[in-house]
């Protein structure tokens, strides 16, 4: 390993500690020392705050974009069609079932209660999963 090497190995931790604003001025100080006289260790800062940049700005190809808008639509045009079908049936279910005499009152109360529950727990979770959706700060990560 020559000299060169060396120190260049003791500056790479400062480097991502730069980019991550993690350092105590001496240790910046070293560092831009060492990269106004090292052009590989200043290729590499370069590259790295690039990379960090482009993830930070959530920087996506054509390709990715035209994907998601295409699946939000299909997912779109899913959900609706299915919606559209479910509620005919509900509705005659629930006209059905309360139409039924064999069924004693306390039962069908018992049972729409129940329904009724579940159905505002389900719209409570999805209220609370599309605000945090929209506050997210991962969702512009590509994995």
């Amino acid at each position: 390993m020559t000299q060169q090497e060396q120190p260049c190995q003791n500056i790479e931790p400062l480097i991502s500690g730069a980019l991550d604003n993690e350092l105590t001025q001496q240790q910046r100080q070293q560092l831009h020392l060492h990269l106004a006289s090292c052009e590989a260790c200043a290729n590499l800062y370069r590259e790295l705050a690039e990379q960090r940049g482009a993830v930070k700005l959530g920087v996506q190809t054509n390709d990715v974009l035209n994907e998601s808008q295409s699946t939000r639509i299909w997912n779109a045009i899913g959900w609706s069609l299915l919606v559209l079908g479910l509620i005919p049936l509900v509705i005659y279910a629930i006209y059905q079932f309360s139409q039924d005499t064999s069924i004693p009152w306390w039962i069908k109360l018992t049972i729409g209660t129940t329904v009724l529950g579940l159905i505002l727990l389900f719209i409570n979770v999805l209220r609370q999963r599309m605000q945090a959706a929209k506050s997210d700060p991962y969702k512009k990560v590509n994995l």
